[in-house]
């Protein structure tokens, strides 16, 4: 009977270990992930600023000159709800790069820079 009660504490004392250890890897595993998912957002709202959404017409219609502000838009983008009807929502270096190089910013957008 002494053998068996000299093993409680002792299993009990294992098993608390082992829960502390797999609680600490869980935490580090988070943490990881958390940064991750931190470093990730970052990178992306650096993009938007460099290189923020715009909407280009693709409508068939005249030559494209250009492309609005996806954010703050005119009035010209005829927008309903959320969606831009007859326009694409790209990256503004996407949108420089159509119709070889000749389309530019509406003036008429209100553009944050």
């Amino acid at each position: 009977m002494a053998d068996t009660e000299d093993l409680i504490p002792k299993l009990l004392a294992d098993r608390t270990d082992k829960f502390l250890a797999d609680l600490k890897n869980l935490t580090e595993e988070f943490e990881r992930e958390r940064r991750d998912l931190l470093q990730t957002q970052a990178a992306i709202d650096q993009l938007a600023t460099e290189d923020p959404l715009v909407l280009v017409r693709q409508s068939v219609g005249a030559r494209r000159k250009v492309y609005h502000s996806a954010t703050a838009p005119c009035g010209r983008t005829n927008r309903t709800g959320s969606h831009a009807a007859g326009f694409e929502t790209m990256r503004e270096s996407e949108a420089i790069a159509l119709d070889g190089g000749h389309t530019k910013r509406c003036p008429a957008c209100n553009w944050a820079d």
